[in-house]
């Protein structure tokens, strides 16, 4: 058996990332781009379809609404006609105008190319689906994307015909550690798209910078369905992706609840670092739809309503 306890414990370098030169593209993988990036583009018009827009308050110069004024508003921004007509003070506010950028990533990580049965997805054909699936979406919004991965990392393009580029890309990228984040926009939104199976010490120091740029951001959290919960019976060999050397248990069976238990703690303690540095967090597993979970998602990102 592979992948499962391919990364526990592990620890990653985010400096690794500048120092690994994309691999050549293989058959096997230039194969996968066509297929790839048409099953993305359905997915991605789909959850534009799904999501119900709102509009967002910004520095443009159209009038959108006006609201309450808070407590210590500048005067500034009261509009004094308005609030002349009744007992309330109010802010004339404007819609928000240019582009937003997007920036994503996907987890390359050797353990990522895992699944625990011929008819599931490997994680990291999910992942990447799901990453170019919602570029794909943005992209069509009007928004700006980058990737994090591959050769041309943090460059961003604002086309919907680019999807094949970021489609390369997400397919070159080096297998590397935890993202770079020297190119990430200040005020944008950031995904990251990984099984997130690292050592929490890891992940409360990518979240922190992240926090410090500042930029909205998402996790979207990829797992098999074995991963979550240990469905083997008898004696078993793990063998790690990552070099990590094996692990043989035997009657894996008696040590299901205590691995469900540490697995439900260990995506308890995900969620609660994510709220505590103003991130979202989302689980899908591989054995499930992938839309439902991306269009919550989204519509977190864009302030948007799913539509019933």
């Amino acid at each position: 058996m592979r992948g499962i306890f391919g990364r526990w414990g592990r620890q990653k370098d985010a400096a690794a990332a500048s120092s690994h030169r994309a691999p050549p593209i293989t058959p096997e993988a230039e194969a996968l781009l066509p297929p790839l990036v048409i099953e993305a583009e359905r997915i991605g018009r789909q959850i534009r379809a799904g999501v119900h827009h709102q509009h967002r308050a910004g520095a443009g110069e159209d009038f959108w609404q006006y609201r309450p004024a808070h407590n210590h508003e500048p005067a500034h921004r009261i509009d004094w006609r308005q609030s002349a007509r009744s007992d309330q003070l109010w802010v004339r506010e404007r819609e928000a105008e240019g582009a937003q950028q997007l920036t994503l990533w996907c987890d390359p990580s050797p353990s990522m190319d895992w699944q625990s049965r011929p008819d599931l997805p490997r994680k990291k054909a999910q992942a990447q689906l799901a990453t170019l699936a919602l570029a794909a979406a943005a992209l069509h919004g009007g928004e700006r994307v980058a990737l994090l991965n591959g050769p041309e990392q943090g460059r961003s393009v604002s086309s919907p015909h680019a999807l094949p580029r970021l489609a390369q890309n997400l397919v070159l990228g080096p297998s590397v550690a935890l993202p770079s984040l020297d190119t990430l926009r200040p005020y944008g939104q950031l995904i990251l798209v990984s099984d997130f199976l690292i050592a929490p010490e890891a992940m409360e120091k990518l979240l922190a910078d992240v926090a410090a740029r500042p930029a909205r951001t998402e996790l979207f959290c990829v797992l098999d369905p074995a991963e979550r919960s240990l469905p083997y019976v008898g004696r078993i060999a793990f063998d790690s992706l990552e070099a990590e050397g094996a692990l043989t248990l035997p009657a894996v069976e008696t040590l299901a609840d205590s691995y469900e238990r540490e697995m439900r703690a260990h995506l308890d303690r995900l969620a609660h670092m994510a709220e505590a540095h103003r991130a979202g967090f989302t689980l899908h597993h591989t054995d499930q739809p992938l839309l439902p979970a991306l269009l919550a998602l989204y519509a977190r990102l864009t302030g948007g309503r799913l539509h019933a």
